[in-house]
């Protein structure tokens, strides 16, 4: 894995999570703003970066970040963003409760179980665009369940895809993301956790759900009209200044 830090080093430490296939690069030019509040620690996990080995798994990737922040930061952080796949990284930080994350924030986080079959698929289609440049026509289905299309998707999906990804990794990453389970372990951490997400995101109100069974401390913000990513992508500014406001 490989750790970024932008910022002040006096400024209060946060942590912030790409999301699946998404180059880190991208993460912090739409972050970049928060740079002025706080330090920034962005990973890039790995098989996402130039140079590094082929994706490993959701705990060995969090295992990595356990130890950075207890090497750097005496195991404690301010607060931590993760957007997509990076809100289900938080989810397993969570689980493991090995570090003091501060205030965690979700933004349209999957963690609803959604199988091997789709893992597949979807590991396809991203290979075939990977490799090609060209989506198949079944991402528009995909695309809906997310609550928007690739057109309004465009520019901010492909522009900011990891796209020297190996084929393995794309498998093995998507295996991971689509068959995650959330563990009643998560109930023992009390850290206080914010959870976001468009009304256009089916699986991610789901996800919602099956968390909110297992944390002791939550605030859920669905926002309507909004689609997975939408806020993030289009809405940059308004959503730095939400994440600085609930950090604090």
């Amino acid at each position: 894995m490989l750790f970024n830090e932008f910022g002040n080093k006096n400024n209060p430490p946060v942590l912030l999570l790409h999301g699946m296939m998404q180059d880190w690069h991208s993460e912090y030019e739409m972050l970049k703003p928060l740079e002025e509040y706080y330090r920034l620690i962005i990973p890039a996990q790995d098989g996402f970066y130039d140079g590094s080995g082929d994706f490993t798994s959701f705990a060995d990737q969090a295992r990595q970040i356990e130890e950075y922040i207890r090497q750097h930061y005496d195991g404690k952080i301010h607060g931590a963003y993760g957007a997509s796949q990076g809100g289900l990284m938080l989810t397993e930080l969570l689980t493991r409760n090995k570090v003091d994350l501060g205030t965690v924030i979700m933004d349209g986080c999957y963690v609803a179980h959604q199988g091997k079959l789709s893992a597949k698929v979807t590991a396809w289609m991203f290979k075939k665009y990977k490799n090609t440049g060209k989506f198949p026509a079944f991402i528009h289905i995909m695309m809906t369940l997310m609550g928007t299309s690739l057109e309004e998707m465009a520019d901010g999906l492909t522009a900011g895809m990891y796209m020297n990804a190996s084929d393995e990794t794309v498998d093995r990453n998507f295996l991971e993301n689509y068959t995650y389970r959330t563990r009643p372990e998560i109930a023992h951490n009390q850290t206080m956790v914010h959870m976001w997400c468009g009304s256009k995101e089916p699986y991610a109100i789901k996800s919602h759900n099956i968390l909110k069974k297992y944390l002791p401390n939550f605030d859920e913000e669905i926002m309507e009209g909004f689609g997975h990513g939408e806020f993030l992508m289009k809405h940059t500014a308004d959503c730095c200044e939400k994440i600085h406001s609930t950090f604090g």
